[in-house]
Protein backbone atom coordinates (compact mmCIF):
# COMPACT_ATOMS: atom_id res chain seq x y z
CA UNK A 1 0.00 0.00 0.00
CA UNK A 2 2.71 2.62 0.63
CA UNK A 3 4.51 1.51 -2.60
CA UNK A 4 1.58 2.79 -4.30
CA UNK A 5 1.11 5.73 -2.24
CA UNK A 6 4.23 6.86 -2.93
CA UNK A 7 5.17 5.64 -6.36
CA UNK A 8 0.96 6.81 -7.68
CA UNK A 9 1.40 10.20 -6.36
CA UNK A 10 -1.07 13.06 -8.16
CA UNK A 11 -2.22 16.23 -7.61
CA UNK A 12 -3.95 19.29 -10.28
CA UNK A 13 -2.68 23.02 -11.17
CA UNK A 14 -3.91 24.96 -12.79
CA UNK A 15 -6.71 22.41 -14.23
CA UNK A 16 -3.73 20.09 -15.12
CA UNK A 17 -3.04 16.52 -13.85
CA UNK A 18 0.53 15.94 -12.55
CA UNK A 19 2.59 12.92 -11.12
CA UNK A 20 4.29 13.50 -7.78
CA UNK A 21 7.92 12.08 -9.12
CA UNK A 22 9.79 12.14 -5.36
CA UNK A 23 7.98 11.97 -2.27
CA UNK A 24 4.87 13.41 -1.53
CA UNK A 25 2.96 16.76 -1.80
CA UNK A 26 1.99 18.87 0.94
CA UNK A 27 -1.49 18.24 2.48
CA UNK A 28 -0.88 14.22 1.03
CA UNK A 29 -1.75 12.59 5.24
CA UNK A 30 0.96 9.92 4.78
CA UNK A 31 3.59 13.06 4.13
CA UNK A 32 4.52 13.71 7.63
CA UNK A 33 5.37 10.46 8.69
CA UNK A 34 7.33 9.78 4.95
CA UNK A 35 9.40 12.74 6.23
CA UNK A 36 10.23 11.31 9.73
CA UNK A 37 11.13 8.29 8.32
CA UNK A 38 13.43 9.31 5.41
CA UNK A 39 15.41 11.62 7.39
CA UNK A 40 15.51 9.06 10.14
CA UNK A 41 17.29 6.84 7.69
CA UNK A 42 19.62 9.22 6.82
CA UNK A 43 20.73 9.93 10.72
CA UNK A 44 21.03 6.30 10.86
CA UNK A 45 23.53 5.96 8.21
CA UNK A 46 25.56 8.99 9.57
CA UNK A 47 24.75 9.92 12.96
CA UNK A 48 24.71 7.25 14.55
CA UNK A 49 26.87 5.07 13.59
CA UNK A 50 30.06 7.86 13.20
CA UNK A 51 32.02 7.70 16.42
CA UNK A 52 33.35 11.54 15.21
CA UNK A 53 29.70 12.81 15.75
CA UNK A 54 29.00 10.99 18.57
CA UNK A 55 29.42 13.39 21.34
CA UNK A 56 27.48 16.46 19.16
CA UNK A 57 24.52 13.75 18.43
CA UNK A 58 23.97 12.49 22.18
CA UNK A 59 21.86 15.61 22.61
CA UNK A 60 20.80 15.30 19.09
CA UNK A 61 16.81 16.11 18.62
CA UNK A 62 14.16 16.28 15.67
CA UNK A 63 10.52 16.42 15.59
CA UNK A 64 9.25 16.09 12.01
CA UNK A 65 11.88 18.77 9.96
CA UNK A 66 13.38 20.82 12.67
CA UNK A 67 16.15 19.21 14.52
CA UNK A 68 18.54 20.94 17.44
CA UNK A 69 21.45 20.20 19.03
CA UNK A 70 24.63 21.51 20.99
CA UNK A 71 27.62 22.59 19.51
CA UNK A 72 31.11 24.41 20.18
CA UNK A 73 31.01 26.59 16.82
CA UNK A 74 27.88 27.28 13.94
CA UNK A 75 30.76 25.26 11.57
CA UNK A 76 30.55 22.18 14.16
CA UNK A 77 26.84 22.55 13.87
CA UNK A 78 26.62 23.08 9.95
CA UNK A 79 29.06 19.79 9.77
CA UNK A 80 26.87 18.07 11.36
CA UNK A 81 24.04 18.15 9.92
CA UNK A 82 25.64 18.51 6.38
CA UNK A 83 26.85 15.18 7.00
CA UNK A 84 23.06 14.11 7.36
CA UNK A 85 22.18 15.66 4.16
CA UNK A 86 24.70 13.52 2.61
CA UNK A 87 23.13 10.75 2.73
CA UNK A 88 20.52 12.09 0.56
CA UNK A 89 20.74 10.45 -2.74
CA UNK A 90 18.81 13.04 -4.26
CA UNK A 91 20.68 15.93 -3.02
CA UNK A 92 17.15 17.72 -1.82
CA UNK A 93 17.56 17.75 1.90
CA UNK A 94 19.22 21.37 2.68
CA UNK A 95 19.02 22.64 6.42
CA UNK A 96 18.65 26.34 8.10
CA UNK A 97 21.45 26.68 10.49
CA UNK A 98 20.27 29.01 13.31
CA UNK A 99 23.10 29.47 16.04
CA UNK A 100 23.50 32.47 18.65
CA UNK A 101 25.80 35.29 17.95
CA UNK A 102 26.12 35.62 21.84
CA UNK A 103 24.87 33.63 25.25
CA UNK A 104 22.23 36.67 25.31
CA UNK A 105 20.90 35.27 22.17
CA UNK A 106 17.77 32.90 22.12
CA UNK A 107 17.22 30.76 19.17
CA UNK A 108 13.70 30.06 18.00
CA UNK A 109 13.03 26.40 18.06
CA UNK A 110 9.58 24.97 17.92
CA UNK A 111 7.13 27.01 19.95
CA UNK A 112 10.07 28.21 22.35
CA UNK A 113 13.01 30.38 22.08
CA UNK A 114 16.18 28.41 23.78
CA UNK A 115 19.43 29.28 25.06
CA UNK A 116 22.48 27.97 27.26
CA UNK A 117 23.27 30.26 29.74
CA UNK A 118 26.85 31.24 30.50
CA UNK A 119 26.77 29.16 33.44
CA UNK A 120 25.47 26.18 31.24
CA UNK A 121 21.70 26.07 32.03
CA UNK A 122 19.02 25.67 29.63
CA UNK A 123 16.54 28.60 29.08
CA UNK A 124 13.54 28.56 27.37
CA UNK A 125 10.52 31.16 27.04
CA UNK A 126 7.51 31.13 25.17
CA UNK A 127 7.77 31.96 21.03
CA UNK A 128 5.26 32.84 18.03
CA UNK A 129 6.33 32.88 14.69
CA UNK A 130 5.99 35.51 12.86
CA UNK A 131 4.51 34.23 9.80
CA UNK A 132 1.28 33.46 12.19
CA UNK A 133 0.99 37.19 12.30
CA UNK A 134 -1.06 38.86 15.45
CA UNK A 135 -3.98 36.83 14.96
CA UNK A 136 -6.55 34.28 16.88
CA UNK A 137 -10.28 34.04 17.72
CA UNK A 138 -10.81 37.24 18.10
CA UNK A 139 -12.79 38.41 21.36
CA UNK A 140 -15.52 40.24 18.86
CA UNK A 141 -16.49 36.93 16.96
CA UNK A 142 -19.56 34.93 17.30
CA UNK A 143 -18.12 32.08 19.96
CA UNK A 144 -19.36 31.11 22.64
CA UNK A 145 -18.13 32.98 26.42
CA UNK A 146 -16.48 29.98 27.19
CA UNK A 147 -14.40 29.38 23.99
CA UNK A 148 -13.09 32.62 23.83
CA UNK A 149 -11.96 32.41 27.84
CA UNK A 150 -10.27 28.44 27.12
CA UNK A 151 -8.67 30.35 24.27
CA UNK A 152 -6.77 33.04 26.40
CA UNK A 153 -6.30 30.65 29.01
CA UNK A 154 -4.42 27.77 26.82
CA UNK A 155 -2.02 30.57 25.74
CA UNK A 156 -0.85 31.23 28.85
CA UNK A 157 -0.70 28.02 29.92
CA UNK A 158 1.65 27.18 26.87
CA UNK A 159 4.02 30.70 27.61
CA UNK A 160 4.08 29.15 31.41
CA UNK A 161 5.01 25.69 30.33
CA UNK A 162 7.35 26.87 27.76
CA UNK A 163 9.68 29.60 30.64
CA UNK A 164 11.73 28.15 32.64
CA UNK A 165 12.19 31.02 34.85
CA UNK A 166 9.50 33.40 36.59
CA UNK A 167 11.49 36.43 34.65
CA UNK A 168 11.28 34.33 31.58
CA UNK A 169 7.40 33.35 32.15
CA UNK A 170 7.23 37.13 32.29
CA UNK A 171 8.20 37.81 29.09
CA UNK A 172 6.24 35.15 27.36
CA UNK A 173 2.82 36.49 28.90
CA UNK A 174 3.90 39.46 27.45
CA UNK A 175 3.61 37.78 24.09
CA UNK A 176 0.54 36.43 24.89
CA UNK A 177 -0.73 39.88 26.42
CA UNK A 178 0.00 41.37 22.77
CA UNK A 179 -1.61 39.28 20.70
CA UNK A 180 -4.39 38.68 22.91
CA UNK A 181 -4.61 42.54 22.47
CA UNK A 182 -4.67 43.15 19.05
CA UNK A 183 -7.63 40.89 19.04
CA UNK A 184 -10.24 42.61 21.47
CA UNK A 185 -9.51 40.79 24.57
CA UNK A 186 -10.18 43.73 27.19
CA UNK A 187 -7.47 43.19 30.14
CA UNK A 188 -6.24 39.96 29.09
CA UNK A 189 -4.20 38.65 32.62
CA UNK A 190 -8.14 38.72 34.03
CA UNK A 191 -8.85 35.28 31.80
CA UNK A 192 -5.80 33.16 33.95
CA UNK A 193 -8.50 33.44 36.80
CA UNK A 194 -11.12 34.05 34.70
CA UNK A 195 -14.42 31.46 35.85
CA UNK A 196 -17.59 31.14 33.42
CA UNK A 197 -20.76 31.60 35.44
CA UNK A 198 -21.87 27.38 36.22
CA UNK A 199 -25.21 26.07 34.65
CA UNK A 200 -26.48 24.27 37.13
CA UNK A 201 -25.76 20.40 38.40
CA UNK A 202 -23.56 18.65 36.23
CA UNK A 203 -24.04 15.08 35.48
CA UNK A 204 -21.99 12.38 34.67
CA UNK A 205 -20.15 11.28 31.71
CA UNK A 206 -22.51 8.02 31.81
CA UNK A 207 -25.74 9.60 32.15
CA UNK A 208 -24.78 12.52 29.45
CA UNK A 209 -25.71 9.75 26.40
CA UNK A 210 -26.74 12.46 23.72
CA UNK A 211 -24.74 15.09 22.07
CA UNK A 212 -27.29 18.10 20.77
CA UNK A 213 -25.44 20.33 18.13
CA UNK A 214 -27.38 24.54 18.21
CA UNK A 215 -25.87 27.14 16.46
CA UNK A 216 -24.93 29.65 18.83
CA UNK A 217 -26.92 32.83 19.06
CA UNK A 218 -25.61 34.68 21.40
CA UNK A 219 -24.76 33.79 25.26
CA UNK A 220 -27.94 34.72 27.31
CA UNK A 221 -29.65 32.18 24.60
CA UNK A 222 -27.08 29.70 25.13
CA UNK A 223 -26.89 29.92 29.03
CA UNK A 224 -30.60 29.76 29.37
CA UNK A 225 -30.87 26.34 27.67
CA UNK A 226 -27.43 24.83 29.32
CA UNK A 227 -29.47 26.05 32.10
CA UNK A 228 -32.58 24.46 31.68
CA UNK A 229 -31.08 20.90 30.57
CA UNK A 230 -29.15 20.82 33.93
CA UNK A 231 -31.83 21.96 36.20
CA UNK A 232 -33.72 18.50 34.43
CA UNK A 233 -31.16 15.98 34.46
CA UNK A 234 -31.73 15.32 30.47
CA UNK A 235 -29.08 13.16 29.31
CA UNK A 236 -27.99 15.77 26.76
CA UNK A 237 -23.85 17.31 26.46
CA UNK A 238 -24.88 20.29 24.19
CA UNK A 239 -22.57 21.81 21.82
CA UNK A 240 -23.31 25.03 20.12
CA UNK A 241 -21.51 25.88 17.05
CA UNK A 242 -20.31 29.12 15.62
CA UNK A 243 -22.47 30.32 12.68
CA UNK A 244 -21.34 31.52 9.08
CA UNK A 245 -18.07 33.48 9.50
CA UNK A 246 -17.20 36.28 7.37
CA UNK A 247 -14.02 34.83 6.22
CA UNK A 248 -16.76 32.20 4.83
CA UNK A 249 -18.72 34.90 2.88
CA UNK A 250 -16.00 37.06 1.44
CA UNK A 251 -12.35 35.55 1.84
CA UNK A 252 -11.33 33.08 -0.84
CA UNK A 253 -7.69 31.28 -0.77
CA UNK A 254 -8.25 31.77 -4.32
CA UNK A 255 -9.77 35.17 -4.45
CA UNK A 256 -9.73 35.94 -8.81
CA UNK A 257 -9.91 31.80 -9.60
CA UNK A 258 -12.33 31.14 -11.66
CA UNK A 259 -14.03 27.89 -11.69
CA UNK A 260 -14.16 25.88 -15.38
CA UNK A 261 -16.75 23.23 -16.09
CA UNK A 262 -15.33 20.37 -17.46
CA UNK A 263 -18.83 18.82 -19.36
CA UNK A 264 -18.29 19.17 -22.63
CA UNK A 265 -21.38 21.86 -23.88
CA UNK A 266 -22.98 22.45 -20.55
CA UNK A 267 -26.45 23.36 -20.64
CA UNK A 268 -26.84 24.66 -16.66
CA UNK A 269 -23.36 26.94 -16.31
CA UNK A 270 -24.20 29.40 -18.52
CA UNK A 271 -27.48 30.18 -16.84
CA UNK A 272 -25.43 30.03 -13.34
CA UNK A 273 -25.52 34.11 -12.55
CA UNK A 274 -23.61 33.11 -9.24
CA UNK A 275 -19.99 34.61 -9.32
CA UNK A 276 -17.66 31.85 -9.18
CA UNK A 277 -19.92 29.06 -8.56
CA UNK A 278 -20.02 26.36 -12.10
CA UNK A 279 -22.59 22.95 -11.83
CA UNK A 280 -20.74 21.10 -10.09
CA UNK A 281 -21.64 22.54 -6.51
CA UNK A 282 -22.86 19.65 -4.14
CA UNK A 283 -25.65 20.06 -1.20
CA UNK A 284 -26.77 22.88 -2.98
CA UNK A 285 -29.92 25.42 -1.92
CA UNK A 286 -31.14 27.08 -4.53
CA UNK A 287 -33.23 29.61 -6.91
CA UNK A 288 -34.52 29.02 -10.38
CA UNK A 289 -36.06 32.37 -11.99
CA UNK A 290 -38.24 32.27 -14.97
CA UNK A 291 -37.11 35.06 -17.13
CA UNK A 292 -40.58 34.74 -19.24
CA UNK A 293 -42.80 35.60 -16.01
CA UNK A 294 -40.16 36.51 -13.20
CA UNK A 295 -41.39 33.83 -11.04
CA UNK A 296 -38.98 31.80 -9.30
CA UNK A 297 -38.60 28.71 -7.40
CA UNK A 298 -36.94 27.69 -4.32
CA UNK A 299 -34.95 23.87 -4.04
CA UNK A 300 -32.41 21.93 -2.39
CA UNK A 301 -30.78 18.83 -3.11
CA UNK A 302 -27.32 16.11 -2.04
CA UNK A 303 -26.76 15.75 -5.20
CA UNK A 304 -24.23 18.31 -7.67
CA UNK A 305 -25.90 21.06 -9.28
CA UNK A 306 -25.67 19.46 -12.42
CA UNK A 307 -27.43 16.69 -12.11
CA UNK A 308 -30.47 18.77 -9.92
CA UNK A 309 -30.80 22.07 -12.06
CA UNK A 310 -30.75 19.43 -15.22
CA UNK A 311 -34.02 17.62 -14.08
CA UNK A 312 -35.64 21.24 -13.50
CA UNK A 313 -34.54 22.31 -16.91
CA UNK A 314 -36.17 18.59 -18.56
CA UNK A 315 -39.39 18.94 -16.15
CA UNK A 316 -39.88 22.78 -18.08
CA UNK A 317 -38.90 21.49 -21.63
CA UNK A 318 -41.39 18.41 -21.18
CA UNK A 319 -44.04 19.44 -19.48
CA UNK A 320 -46.91 17.29 -20.82
CA UNK A 321 -44.38 14.30 -19.92
CA UNK A 322 -46.66 12.00 -17.76
CA UNK A 323 -43.96 11.41 -15.52
CA UNK A 324 -43.37 15.07 -14.82
CA UNK A 325 -46.91 15.95 -14.29
CA UNK A 326 -46.57 16.15 -10.37
CA UNK A 327 -43.16 18.52 -11.15
CA UNK A 328 -43.79 22.26 -9.69
CA UNK A 329 -41.85 23.42 -13.24
CA UNK A 330 -43.40 21.08 -14.96
CA UNK A 331 -46.85 23.00 -14.39
CA UNK A 332 -45.80 26.08 -14.16
CA UNK A 333 -44.81 26.20 -17.73
CA UNK A 334 -47.99 24.08 -18.67
CA UNK A 335 -50.24 26.53 -17.03
CA UNK A 336 -48.43 29.33 -18.31
CA UNK A 337 -45.74 28.98 -20.80
CA UNK A 338 -47.60 26.66 -23.13
CA UNK A 339 -45.24 25.63 -25.96
CA UNK A 340 -42.68 28.10 -25.19
CA UNK A 341 -39.31 26.81 -24.95
CA UNK A 342 -38.13 27.32 -20.92
CA UNK A 343 -36.05 30.42 -20.25
CA UNK A 344 -34.44 29.90 -16.70
CA UNK A 345 -31.73 31.32 -14.85
CA UNK A 346 -29.97 29.54 -11.78
CA UNK A 347 -28.51 31.25 -8.46
CA UNK A 348 -26.89 29.26 -5.96
CA UNK A 349 -28.30 30.44 -2.21
CA UNK A 350 -25.88 28.06 -0.44
CA UNK A 351 -24.77 24.80 0.31
CA UNK A 352 -24.89 22.50 3.22
CA UNK A 353 -23.98 18.65 3.41
CA UNK A 354 -26.45 17.99 6.47
CA UNK A 355 -29.60 17.14 5.23
CA UNK A 356 -31.55 18.59 8.30
CA UNK A 357 -29.94 22.02 8.40
CA UNK A 358 -30.08 21.74 4.44
CA UNK A 359 -33.86 21.32 4.69
CA UNK A 360 -33.97 24.03 7.24
CA UNK A 361 -32.73 26.25 5.13
CA UNK A 362 -34.57 25.37 2.40
CA UNK A 363 -37.80 26.19 4.65
CA UNK A 364 -36.62 29.40 5.64
CA UNK A 365 -35.92 30.90 2.42
CA UNK A 366 -39.42 29.53 0.68
CA UNK A 367 -40.92 31.10 3.66
CA UNK A 368 -38.90 34.73 3.64
CA UNK A 369 -38.50 34.63 -0.41
CA UNK A 370 -42.55 33.03 -1.11
CA UNK A 371 -41.68 31.74 -4.18
CA UNK A 372 -44.66 31.27 -7.03
CA UNK A 373 -43.94 28.24 -8.43
CA UNK A 374 -43.11 26.22 -5.64
CA UNK A 375 -46.51 24.01 -4.58
CA UNK A 376 -48.80 24.09 -1.76
CA UNK A 377 -48.16 20.69 -0.65
CA UNK A 378 -43.96 21.08 -0.92
CA UNK A 379 -44.37 24.41 1.83
CA UNK A 380 -46.82 22.72 4.24
CA UNK A 381 -44.43 19.71 4.27
CA UNK A 382 -41.52 21.95 5.04
CA UNK A 383 -43.28 23.59 7.58
CA UNK A 384 -42.31 20.74 10.44
CA UNK A 385 -38.59 21.99 9.82
CA UNK A 386 -39.17 25.30 11.25
CA UNK A 387 -40.23 26.64 14.93
CA UNK A 388 -43.05 28.82 14.97
CA UNK A 389 -43.54 31.27 16.97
Amino acid sequence: MLELVFTSSYFVFDRKLYQQMLGLFMGCKPSPIGAIVRVFTFERRSLYIDPHYLPTSSVYGRYVDDAGTIAKSEDQARNLFNRISDEDPDGHLGWEIDYPSSTDQFIPFLGTQIRISEEGSLESKYYRKEQKKQITLNFKSHHPMKTKVEVARNFYKTANISSSSPELTEESYKVVDRLLVNNGYPDPRQFLDFRVESSGVRLSAEQRSVTLKLPYMSEEISSKITKFIRRKKLPITVVFLPGIKLKDLFCSSRPHDKRHCTISSCQICPKITTERVDCSKICPIYRITCNLCCQFYVGESSRSLHERLGEHLRYASNPTCNSYKDEALAIHYKEHHPDLSPDLMFELLGTESNTIIRKVLEAHFIFSLKPEINNKEECTLLQRFLLQS
